[in-house]
């Protein structure tokens, strides 16, 4: 099964996605803190991210970045 994270800072959002990618076979979770994203999305496994571009305190763009590298 494909483990999804969803980075989503609008709860109705992010919680219509996990429930939705969950029954549909996939292994979503989400993040609920955005004070350590970056550090947080690096210790997870996962095949695939949902990254909101606009999330407060940190750029998605910036996210997307670092971990890349």
């Amino acid at each position: 099964m494909k483990a999804i994270l969803i980075v989503e800072d609008d709860e109705k959002l992010r919680n219509e996605l996990e429930i939705f990618l969950n029954k549909n076979g996939y292994e979503a979770s989400s993040l609920k803190n955005f004070e350590n994203t970056i550090k947080d999305i690096l210790s997870l496994k996962v095949d695939l991210i949902l990254l909101d571009i606009n999330l407060p305190n940190i750029d998605g763009e910036y996210i997307l970045k670092e971990i890349r590298k």
